[in-house]
């Protein structure tokens, strides 16, 4: 759908009048109305997901999300026979850089003011997704398939070490009570946001906003910390130390949080995304800096092990 067909839908079924429109990716707009106000349009193939995302942001009290508000005719979503879009207030601010140490406390003091928000919310309809390890292993399905391009070039031994790594670390946590957790969040309607890259954080004059709710599940918060800690260690050189001084869970699921960490199912998404979307011309710089990651990762795995020892 181009500009002048996409501006038409908007004002015909919403009674949006777009002045400008931007893309931001192939699913999401920037728009401004000839009043001024400007939004940030999104495109949804999974209605399902939208409209759990709705009833959340219906329930939760909360200044520091980023919600879906109606269109102009007071319609929540709209629908052009393919897609359900749907429009949120812009928030003129810049993304967070975990490379910035204040950038790292600041998202976590974010990440745990919204869980105690996004408590005590129960949705009817709530999706249901495999528990986490399962679908890393399903992960790790996939990043087997790629077997061929680390031997074409020259990787070979750094694929059988990530493969070894991540079957070992997921057996090991597949162990851990999970369903008990899992259970006890949807009790409690707990939820996630299950996206805690840095671009999802969001900081103004004012505060720090999260934004892009695609990833939202009622499940225990300890999993939102597993991947931040994941995304945290690339920027803190791997230290066991640097991690822990965060404070991010509590002592009690302080094991089963570091064992989630150590499965390395983070370097699985990042090189399938990769794949997605590069030329063959950067893969061999790609896997080299994978290598030395890699090789820094082993030294934090060892540390953490011998910690674990002492829980």
């Amino acid at each position: 759908m181009n500009y002048d067909r996409l501006s038409s839908f908007l004002y015909k079924n919403g009674m949006l009048d777009t002045r400008d429109m931007n893309s931001i990716n192939r699913n999401v707009f920037y728009i401004k109305t000839f009043n001024d106000k400007s939004f940030i349009l999104k495109k949804h193939r999974n209605k399902t997901r939208m409209e759990q995302q709705w009833s959340f942001f219906e329930q939760i009290k909360s200044p520091d999300i980023i919600p879906f508000e109606h269109f102009p005719n007071q319609k929540k979503f709209i629908y052009d026979k393919s897609y359900y879009w749907t429009i949120s207030p812009y928030i003129r601010g810049k993304k967070l850089n975990y490379l910035v140490d204040k950038d790292r406390i600041e998202s976590l003091e974010t990440l745990k003011k919204f869980h105690g928000q996004a408590s005590g919310i129960n949705v009817l309809n709530r999706l249901k997704k495999d528990i986490f390890y399962l679908r890393w292993y399903k992960r790790l399905q996939t990043f087997k398939k790629t077997y061929y391009i680390f031997e074409d070039y020259h990787f070979k031994s750094l694929f059988e070490d990530i493969v070894q790594t991540t079957e070992k670390q997921l057996q090991i946590v597949s162990e851990i009570p999970w369903n008990r957790l899992e259970q006890k969040a949807k009790i409690n309607g707990n939820w996630v946001h299950g996206d805690v890259a840095s671009h999802n954080f969001i900081r103004n004059q004012k505060r720090i906003f999260i934004i892009d709710f695609d990833l939202l599940l009622c499940a225990p918060q300890l999993y939102d910390y597993i991947q931040l800690g994941q995304r945290f260690l690339p920027y803190i050189n791997w230290n066991l130390n640097r991690l822990l001084s965060y404070n991010m869970v509590e002592e009690r699921y302080l094991k089963a949080w570091l064992l989630a960490i150590l499965i390395p199912s983070d370097v699985l998404r990042e090189w399938i995304h990769f794949l997605y979307n590069t030329s063959n011309n950067s893969i061999h710089n790609y896997l080299s800096k994978m290598e030395a990651d890699w090789l820094k990762r082993q030294s934090f795995l060892n540390s953490a092990k011998l910690m674990l020892k002492s829980i």
